[in-house]
């Protein structure tokens, strides 16, 4: 059957249309799917796609938190910097060291890194670089928020919001 005869037995499909699909049924013979295309004029449906998902939302940990010898600031978008004293001196020891200006020590551990996740009281994160491994090190990384006391634990250290009761992270 020439496929113009075919077209005037399916109006409707057209000879060019139904060539296509005579073509397709017999190289797919063995059983693949065929996807027929929607007529001129017809409108598809896109597949579904989740819905964008927001930012974690890194507000109770935001801010600024200390302790005896740590310091530690944590932005909105779950960035932070920690530092530590490393009780050693610049010029008296190698780096990582402290320093003192003007009486104010500047402590030679610093570490950056990110928070990715956050559930409740507890955040998840990676610290990606650090002036001194041993005090701050590089890896995975928990905040555990104890909010009674405006305190992050992570690293075995307890790091201090402005509302912590004295002595906490003395």
């Amino acid at each position: 059957m020439r496929s113009t005869q075919a077209a005037a037995a399916w109006p409707r499909i057209g000879a060019r249309r139904l060539a296509c699909l005579v073509l397709a049924a017999m190289a797919c013979s063995a059983g693949c799917a065929v996807t027929p295309t929607p007529a001129p004029g017809a409108t598809t449906l896109a597949p579904s796609s989740p819905a964008p998902s927001s930012p974690p939302d890194y507000s109770d940990f935001t801010g600024q938190w200390g302790g005896h010898g740590n310091s530690m600031t944590v932005a909105a978008d779950g960035t932070f910097t920690m530092r530590r004293r490393t009780y050693a001196f610049c010029g008296e020891n190698p780096p990582p060291c402290d320093s003192m200006v003007n009486g104010v020590i500047t402590s030679g551990a610093v570490a950056h890194g990110i928070l990715e996740s956050v559930s409740g009281t507890l955040a998840k994160g990676q610290i990606g670089d650090s002036t001194d491994t041993s005090l701050l090190p590089t890896g995975p990384v928990t905040f555990t928020l104890d909010t009674a006391n405006n305190v992050i634990e992570a690293l075995d250290l307890n790091w201090c919001g402005p509302s912590a009761p004295t002595g906490v992270c003395d």
